[in-house]
């Protein structure tokens, strides 16, 4: 039994791998924007979770800043309100040690 090889053979065994090595290439370049895309948006939600954490506390921090401003204020227009700063006092101190 001899077994023979020709070069038409060759031939189509190269074409039909390089075939197969194409669909692969095509269908990993099709792949990969929905790839990119997912890690982007990965990203992004990550950001804009940490940058609403961030605003809430900027938000926090102003409001606790305004309410002493406003005691202030008051305590200057009426020359009373002394419970009014000893509150303001406590809640700035409780905010910087839970903060």
């Amino acid at each position: 039994m001899e077994f023979t090889i020709t070069s038409e053979q060759i031939l189509w065994i190269c074409g039909f791998i390089c075939a197969i090595w194409g669909t692969y290439k095509i269908y990993k370049e099709v792949k990969k924007p929905n790839e990119d895309k997912a890690k982007m948006l990965l990203e992004h939600e990550r950001k804009l979770q940490n940058d609403d954490e961030r605003l809430k506390e900027i938000e926090a921090t102003d409001k606790l800043i305004l309410q002493s401003l406003l005691v202030l204020i008051q305590h200057d227009i009426t020359g009373n309100g002394i419970d009014h700063l000893k509150k303001a006092r406590d809640e700035i101190q409780e905010y910087l040690i839970n903060r």
